[in-house]
């Protein structure tokens, strides 16, 4: 497999709403100007039908997901959560900011539907270093907070004992062969995160 040159990490931005892109009268990005820099956010699908309509100029705080690409030097914002500052607790510390009334339900991390990792524990796929791939694994998903939504099932054979260590991925059913550690992080969010 090829090294991996996507970063992701998570983000929390306080600022103004400057602009709105819409596409097909769906919205799909906003502008969000902080003290520090401006940033294009995407809005994903499940956010667009419940935030309704923001003003320009308004006062938003918004959590997602960042993902850098290395090799274009290039950063991809997208919103997990949006809510709005009301104009009465702009003059109070950030603390109580953070406070408000979320205008939709929190998405905690966006994960694939029925997302789930399948590795197998037999003798030879552990000793051909299923352990440490699984480990990997578990510890990728708790960096990225996910070890509560993305269960992590060992399971008999996977009939590959030749090409061992052997898992697959849900929901897209791709099994995974000779799988090494260092290509947890790519499997992690190609099959995992959406």
């Amino acid at each position: 497999m090829a090294k991996n040159s996507n970063i992701v990490a998570p983000f929390n931005f306080n600022g103004t709403l400057s602009k709105v892109s819409y596409q097909k009268k769906k919205l799909k990005y906003i502008k969000l100007e902080t003290d520090s820099d401006k940033y294009w956010i995407k809005i994903p699908k499940q956010l667009r039908e419940k935030i309704g309509n923001l003003s320009i100029g308004c006062q938003l705080q918004v959590e997602g997901r960042a993902k850098h690409n290395a090799k274009k030097d290039k950063t991809k914002h997208k919103a997990q959560t949006v809510m709005v500052i009301p104009a009465e607790e702009l003059d109070v510390p950030v603390a109580v900011k953070t406070k408000t009334v979320s205008l939709l339900p929190v998405f905690e991390n966006k994960v694939k539907s029925k997302a789930k990792v399948l590795i197998c524990q037999k003798s030879n796929c552990w000793k051909k270093g299923g352990n440490k791939v699984c480990a990997e694994i578990e510890s990728k998903l708790q960096d990225l907070g996910l070890t509560e939504e993305i269960p992590i099932k060992k399971t008999g054979c996977l009939k590959q004992c030749k090409k061992a260590p052997a898992l697959m991925m849900m929901p897209d059913k791709a099994l995974y062969k000779k799988v090494k550690p260092k290509q947890v992080d790519k499997l992690v969010e190609k099959h995992l995160i959406a």
